[in-house]
């Protein structure tokens, strides 16, 4: 009887472990996709692309996972096996986010002949998607297609006129087929959206610069700089209109800044040096320009020559 019994209990736990498989078989493909949308969202991609793969593998006609795989592939910036997976998903079942996403990776590989199509197949299945005419629009200004893109930045704005990118976007085209107002009002109203919006800060400036309108300008270099103080173009752009207002002491303030940020910086000092000049701090100057020229910027010596050099001339002439 005790080796009958013996025998129960060795069966039994033989059975507990394969009723266990028959469950995880049928339940296998619905796990495994899941443990790939959790990888993918913490950001293991690879590891999403493991689970991905063995979730095809026993579903094989299932669209919705080369979609998610593909998805994973992109974050790994594995582009061309992306477009792969998403092939393979519109092949079985053609989706909007199918060919949306495809485009996106065709873009990444400059094929823009491609993402541009993709975005006309995604527009059929939902032709009001600010998104997608957003897309479309910015692979046609990639493409030098800048009428097409600013009638697809409108079209995207048509939908939705809540987002800041649209209008920064659009502003930028304005900007290249010389239509500063335009510009302008783009990116004043991508301001008003976002009014931490440093780039529509920064383009605006330029174009008040380009329409001769200093102040306003300069202030609007200066909200770009409150929102990135380490960027030196903002500085160096502010100081150029400084100095063309005849701001030199101030100007001089930015060159300063720039050298703190980079302080190898040789056209930071050369500039600098010459806002000395212009404000009579002449030590301050050619100390700046000697710098400059040390540092590789080699047109401060013709103005040491000039400035610098011209007193101790005329010292000499003296004890003559």
């Amino acid at each position: 009887m005790l080796v009958e019994k013996i025998k129960l209990l060795f069966a039994a736990l033989l059975l507990i472990p394969l009723n266990l498989l028959m469950l995880s078989c049928s339940s296998s493909l619905l796990t495994k996709y899941e443990l790939g949308l959790e990888s993918y969202y913490n950001g293991r991609y690879r590891t999403a692309v493991e689970y991905f793969t063995r979730a095809i593998w026993e579903d094989p006609v299932n669209a919705e996972l080369y979609y998610w795989r593909g998805n994973a592939k992109a974050k790994l910036n594995l582009s061309e096996e992306a477009i792969k997976n998403y092939t393979t998903a519109i092949k079985l079942d053609p989706d909007m986010k199918y060919y949306k996403n495809r485009g996106l990776m065709f873009i990444e590989l400059k094929d823009y002949y491609n993402a541009i199509s993709d975005f006309n197949e995604a527009l059929l299945f939902d032709s009001t998607n600010s998104t997608l005419y957003f897309n479309r629009g910015y692979t046609q200004a990639l493409s030098g297609n800048f009428e097409k893109a600013i009638k697809d930045y409108s079209k995207a704005i048509s939908y939705d006129s809540a987002n800041a990118k649209v209008f920064v976007n659009r502003g930028d085209l304005w900007s290249g087929v010389g239509e500063y107002q335009k510009a302008i009002f783009d990116f004043t109203s991508a301001i008003s959206l976002n009014s931490k919006d440093e780039l529509a800060y920064f383009n605006r400036a330029k174009e008040f610069a380009k329409i001769g309108m200093i102040k306003p300008a300069i202030d609007d270099y200066s909200k770009a700089i409150i929102l990135n103080p380490s960027n030196i173009e903002y500085y160096f752009l502010r100081g150029e209109l400084k100095v063309g207002a005849g701001e030199f002491l101030s100007a001089a303030a930015d060159y300063t800044k720039i050298i703190s940020l980079q302080p190898d910086n040789g056209n930071a000092y050369y500039n600098r040096g010459i806002c000395y000049a212009n404000i009579n701090l002449k030590d301050n100057a050619c100390d700046d320009l000697n710098r400059a020229g040390e540092l590789g910027f080699f047109e401060a010596y013709e103005v040491i020559r000039k400035y610098c050099m011209k007193e101790e001339k005329k010292k000499r002439k003296k004890k003559k």
